[in-house]
């Protein structure tokens, strides 16, 4: 590039590119919960009030619970009880006929603490990486209590995802020219597939003199939560793909000079989001 800028004659600043991967963070991670109908023993039964047989309500059901050897320390569990079964009932109570028991309260219990009054879907925020239980139980109009349904999970320390750039380098950066994609491999060291809902990257040129900003225009992937790149546990995945860009990068045309910029050496850092 020329000390002054003529017009009708220019000539493009030649930037070389060093691509330095960076690890991003696993941030926002919510891993879907799986649906498990088994339960595993906590231990001795919870004392319940004496009640004769079949008055209290069945074991409920699990249909939603954390992931085991996931890393989401916020989930959900979901449960219900399906109606008892009329055989021969009278459709509805009534003067001298039965009046079928009715359950529409719960207790839950996590980590062996209190039995607390819940509903379906019951949060858990926050836990702790661990081994975790949770028990749930039904409670008739008379307030006794069923079968208790149980279930253990343990919650794994998160890691974080790394970002490998596919190319060395890339063409030369002309002022004004469409951006550039940068093609990266997404690592996922985690024992559970994740999500990458957000992909950015960011400009560190060298010298000084040929500053990020207004010299280069840097694009984001397209991912975002309703559009998520997914990476099996223990895997690999790559952007661009069929349905998502990978981010950009462009030299911008200024009316100044930009000499300074040719040669230089430009740093590239990713950073993302995920979940799980």
């Amino acid at each position: 590039m020329t000390g002054r800028r003529d017009i009708g004659s220019k000539r493009a600043a030649r930037a070389v590119i060093a691509l330095a991967a960076a690890v991003a963070c696993l941030g926002g991670v919510a891993y879907a919960a799986s649906i498990s109908e088994q339960s595993r023993p906590l231990g001795k039964k919870a004392k319940q009030p004496q009640q004769k047989q079949g008055q209290g309500p069945p074991r409920p059901r699990l249909i939603e619970v954390p992931l085991d050897g996931g890393v989401d320390p916020d989930s959900q569990v979901r449960f219900h009880v399906a109606p008892p079964e009329q055989q021969g009932a009278v459709p509805g109570p009534g003067p001298g006929g039965p009046t079928p028991d009715r359950w529409r309260r719960f207790e839950c219990r996590l980590d062996g603490g209190e039995w607390d009054e819940c509903a379906s879907p019951h949060l858990l925020r926050g836990l702790e990486p661990a081994e975790h239980s949770f028990a749930v139980r039904a409670l008739n109009r008379r307030g006794l209590s069923g079968q208790v349904a149980r279930y253990r999970w343990v919650l794994l320390e998160p890691k974080e995802f790394s970002v490998e750039p596919l190319s060395g380098s890339l063409d030369e950066l002309m002022p004004g020219a469409p951006p550039q994609p940068l093609p990266v491999r997404i690592s996922n060291p985690n024992p559970a597939p994740i999500e990458v809902t957000k992909l950015t990257v960011t400009v560190a040129p060298e010298p000084s003199a040929c500053p990020a900003d207004p010299n280069f225009e840097v694009t984001p992937s397209s991912l975002s939560p309703a559009a998520a790149l997914t990476v099996p546990a223990g895997g690999t995945a790559s952007l661009p793909t069929a349905t998502a860009t990978a981010p950009a990068v462009a030299m911008r045309e200024l009316p100044v000079d930009q000499n300074a910029c040719q040669g230089a050496t430009v740093h590239l850092d990713f950073s993302g989001e995920a979940r799980g």
